[in-house]
């Protein structure tokens, strides 16, 4: 709904104004009327009015002044000024500034109708115009947006990203300036047993809120982009400013540790880039501070870590050789206690390393999981390795992650026994079926070893492994059992059921049965018929 505002010195031009105006039809509403300049500028300012009418000659502030004023209030306010013939070339002079129309005394019905119509299609037009510019520039910040996530997601990606001031503009629209970078990283844990009361997304939006207030002044340029349980930040500042970052982001930190509603149940821990100088370099800080995350499986939780530029001290170990050497000794036999005891070897050796670093830790568990699944006869490795790398991630000691290292061996180990022994009984278990609906038939051992698909000596060694008792003993079970239940269940002679069964010898089948069941065929039909 437009809204407009009648200012006139004399009520009842005011009243006509309003008594000859279509407002419905136009979609107009006369929200007020002013009998001199100063109310009519206060009241245009107080409904943020979309048009004035107004006299040329008014107390307080002549049309002119007016017309001043109220531009000032809005740029966009539609004026119609009302004058008669007198004041006329003055009217002239008001157009000049930015008036839209006038109308001269005594007012005309059809006039004025005309004129608020053309007004009302010019705010209108206007308002389609800001609507569609907001949009695009709305549509332009978020793919801006977008655009500089991105940063962190190639950063994730690749160690060696090329990058420069330029590139970093441009590409990624991260305006930067000479001075130093610096990368923030905070990993949200949540223990599998814990039930915790708010998501991840709600915490890192709310420490975003608090870190950009505290860093605002600090910083030429800074973005933070959330990425499943981790936080990322990356930070552009003049290197005088390194101090007062630390500080920001210590506090920042330790304002979201207080918030105990906001953290659930979950923990926290933030880890700080090594501080650079140059575009160039932003990879090495980024995974500086990937890794002083990391540095919480020695250090704890709930804390802001950093790493010095020690390289590592578990490479010399070379443990990974090691692990492989003994797995491949408990893989032979699939013994799930030479697993525990190679990773049990393993862990002992890591964990008495001196200055052994979380992220070194980390690497190892990694690389002795994926080197497992490399080895074993998975269908899908690629994919099982990334579900082991991701949870190894989630862990927040070098005692679990080394027993979820142990419990995933031992679990595919356990799997894969299972598998191999359901490959052994699935034969027989086909076996079994055709046995059951052909024993009527003269079928023999190598009839049925073609229908499961090996070969006779094979199979006939496999089945009494798996049954007991042979191949031909549970045929002649399975026949026995058909016998009982024709001579419960029909009224068959003994010889018509020693041929339903698969018998044609008479003696023979009834030899069979009573040393089977007990007693003859005739007696049992008795008994139990």
């Amino acid at each position: 709904m437009v809204k407009l505002v009648v200012a006139d010195d004399e009520e009842k031009v005011c009243r006509l104004i309003i008594a000859l105006g279509d407002w419905e039809r136009l979609g107009i509403e006369v929200v007020g009327t002013a009998a001199n300049g100063l109310e009519a500028a206060e009241l245009v300012a107080r409904e943020k009015a979309d048009i004035l009418i107004t006299d040329i000659r008014m107390p307080g502030l002549n049309g002119l002044e007016l017309i001043e004023k109220i531009k000032k209030i809005s740029s966009e306010i539609k004026i119609m000024i009302i004058s008669g013939y007198a004041n006329f070339e003055y009217a002239q002079q008001a157009l000049k500034q930015g008036v839209n129309d006038y109308l001269l005394k005594p007012i005309n019905r059809e006039a004025l109708n005309e004129a608020l119509s053309k007004m009302v299609g010019q705010i209108e037009t206007e308002q389609k115009n800001h609507l569609a510019i907001h949009d695009f520039q709305r549509e332009r910040e978020e793919e801006v947006t977008k655009l500089r996530k991105v940063l962190v997601k190639d950063l994730l990606d690749s160690r060696s990203l090329f990058l420069n001031e330029e590139l970093l503009a441009e590409k990624y629209y991260f305006h930067a300036q000479p001075g130093a970078y610096q990368a923030v990283a905070v990993k949200r844990d949540v223990a599998i047993t814990e039930k915790v009361q708010t998501s991840g997304e709600f915490l890192f939006e709310k420490l975003k809120e608090i870190l950009e207030r505290e860093l605002a002044k600090e910083c030429n340029d800074f973005l933070f982009v959330s990425s499943g349980e981790y936080l990322f930040g990356i930070l552009n500042f003049p290197i005088r400013n390194n101090e007062n970052i630390r500080k920001a982001v210590r506090s920042s930190f330790n304002q979201i540790l207080a918030r105990k509603d906001f953290l659930g149940g979950a923990e926290l821990t933030a880890g700080m880039g090594t501080l650079v100088k140059k575009a160039e370099e932003l990879p090495m800080t980024f995974l500086a501070a990937k890794r002083a995350v990391e540095e919480r499986l020695v250090e704890g939780v709930g804390r802001m870590l950093e790493i010095d530029s020690d390289g590592g001290s578990l490479f010399e170990k070379k443990l990974t050789g090691k692990f492989t050497r003994n797995l491949e000794n408990a893989l032979q036999t699939l013994n799930t206690e030479e697993i525990v005891n190679t990773v049990q070897a393993i862990y002992k050796e890591a964990v008495e390393t001196p200055r052994v670093h979380g992220w070194e830790i980390l690497e190892l568990v990694c690389q002795c999981g994926c080197l497992f699944i490399l080895r074993m006869d998975f269908s899908d490795k690629t994919e099982l390795q990334k579900e082991f790398e991701r949870n190894c991630d989630n862990y927040i000691s070098t005692k679990e992650l080394f027993g979820y290292l142990e419990n995933f061996m031992v679990e595919k180990i356990d799997q894969l026994i299972a598998g191999r022994k359901e490959d052994s009984v699935r034969p027989v278990r086909l076996a079994k079926q055709y046995i059951h609906n052909h024993y009527q038939e003269q079928i023999t051992l190598e009839e049925v070893s073609e229908h499961v698909g090996l070969t006779a000596a094979y199979f006939s060694v496999l089945f009494k492994k798996e049954t007991e008792i042979g191949f031909a003993k549970y045929l002649m079970n399975e026949r026995i059992e058909g016998a009982k239940e024709l001579l419960r269940e029909t009224s068959l002679s003994v010889g018509e059921v020693c041929r339903k069964v698969g018998y044609n010898d008479l003696k023979h089948f009834t030899r069979l049965f009573e040393k089977s069941v007990g007693v003859k065929p005739a007696v049992y039909r008795k008994l139990y018929g």
